[in-house]
């Protein structure tokens, strides 16, 4: 992409060193929104003499004239018309200079067999897409609705009296099947804890039993051994 500069001293340098094809393609022009319908894929068009176009800017907005000559090398056209002219002092008439970038044109002249047929294909390719921009919607909305309506039935459908009464019935019955299937009370606890208890001091009781004939059979050993 060309970068430009802001500088006017260097637009100046670029407009005046611009080649002939670059001048021609300045003195393009934007066309109304009657043509834009028929022409969509062209947006601005090459201003000739026999176009009527309409001012947009200065002191003569809305003025609508053809146009009588167009001046490539200095990027200006003139228009027909006493609007079109200034009075000098001393009284004559001179015609007055448009820039290209300050009118529309409203009217195309087609009497140049290039122009008509470039422009006709640029009319048929927009016909071509409009046609598609047609189908295309028209499959999104037939698609679209019924997505939409199937969630909303699955919304709005409200649950019957009677599903909602085994509901809470069911929910009634989670909750004392709950209570039963609870942990047991602090009662029973110290239960199970004395059960327990007693357990190790019977067991001490049954070691202490069989351990203590053994100091018993020593004594007599000896005293067999002293006989």
């Amino acid at each position: 992409m060309k970068e430009y500069s802001r500088q006017p001293r260097k637009q100046r340098l670029a407009n005046y060193n611009r080649s002939m094809q670059g001048r021609m393609r300045a003195m393009s022009a934007h066309l109304s929104d009657e043509l834009l319908k028929e022409y969509s894929t062209v947006r601005a068009v090459v201003v000739r003499k026999g176009d009527t176009v309409k001012v947009v800017r200065g002191s003569i907005k809305g003025h609508v004239a053809k146009v009588i000559e167009v001046f490539p090398k200095w990027g200006m056209i003139t228009l027909e018309g006493e609007e079109g002219t200034i009075l000098k002092a001393d009284g004559k008439r001179v015609a007055r200079m448009f820039r290209p970038s300050k009118v529309i044109i409203t009217k195309l002249d087609l009497s140049d067999p290039w122009r008509r047929e470039k422009l006709q294909k640029a009319k048929e390719g927009a016909k071509a897409e409009k046609k598609e921009r047609k189908r295309k919607p028209k499959k999104e909305k037939k698609e679209a609705p019924k997505e939409e309506a199937s969630e909303e039935k699955k919304v709005e459908k409200p649950a019957p009296p009677e599903v909602k009464k085994e509901e809470k019935a069911a929910a009634k019955e989670e909750k004392k099947e709950g209570k039963e299937h609870a942990a047991p009370t602090p009662e029973h606890k110290p239960a199970e804890k004395k059960d327990e208890t007693p357990a190790p001091k019977e067991e001490k009781k049954e070691h202490a039993a069989h351990a203590a004939p053994k100091p018993e059979h020593k004594p007599a050993d000896k005293k067999e051994g002293a006989k």
